[in-house]
């Protein structure tokens, strides 16, 4: 997808400093996925505390290693 934006040049030759691209759209390339995966960062720490987690890891690993020793699982 083509976008045509006007962006100041000294904003550029920083982002392309900091990305250490020499290609303008790479850096701007760059600088979008980063923020992207900035975001998504961001939205998972909102739902710290949020999220209820069962506490069965135990249970779970012991049925994984049962299954692929061929062993019948405790239930």
């Amino acid at each position: 997808m083509t976008t045509v934006l006007e962006l100041p040049d000294d904003e550029l030759a920083e982002l392309q400093k900091l990305t250490k691209k020499k290609d303008v759209g790479a850096a701007l390339r760059t600088a979008m996925r980063e923020y992207i995966r900035y975001a998504k960062r961001l939205q998972l720490k909102k739902l710290a505390g949020k999220v209820k987690m069962q506490d069965n890891w135990a249970e779970l690993e012991k049925l994984e290693l049962d299954s692929q020793y061929g062993r019948a699982g405790s239930r």
